[in-house]
């Protein structure tokens, strides 16, 4: 989503060390950059895409509320798009691991799970997605 307020100046070199600040929350296990953001293709109104997966033992408000806290403070804006994986939905997480960089992987094994699943759920999805617009619009 495009707002109104520019990035910093400095918001590429922000970017790149993001993954030291997200390394302080214990509760997120593995985070990704995905869109524009994983691949430093930013323009001055564009937004910051950020997916954390958390911890199945925290409560999901608070650590929700404590990544977008460490995200927004390390990058100086309030212009990040936060998703949490454990609760995205399969087309979303799907289009999310399709261009994903990795930035936080405290538990390798469970990232490699989660992803496996994932991919599997959304391509599934996406078979059923296709067959589904083009029976209603002619399209897919």
């Amino acid at each position: 989503m495009i707002h109104k307020t520019p990035l910093p100046k400095d918001i590429e070199q922000r970017i790149r060390s993001l993954g030291w600040a997200l390394n302080r929350c214990p509760q997120v296990l593995f985070a990704y950059l995905f869109g524009g953001a994983a691949a430093l293709r930013l323009r001055p109104l564009s937004d910051v895409d950020v997916a954390v997966y958390l911890d199945d033992s925290v409560d999901p408000v608070e650590g929700t509320l404590e990544a977008v806290g460490v995200v927004t403070a390390h990058l100086g804006t309030d212009e990040v798009d936060l998703v949490v994986l454990n609760t995205a939905p399969t087309a979303l997480t799907g289009r999310i691991l399709q261009t994903r960089r990795v930035i936080v992987d405290h538990d390798p094994f469970r990232r490699h799970r989660f992803e496996s699943l994932a991919l599997r759920e959304f391509f599934d999805f996406r078979l059923f997605e296709h067959r589904l617009l083009a029976r209603r619009y002619g399209v897919g």
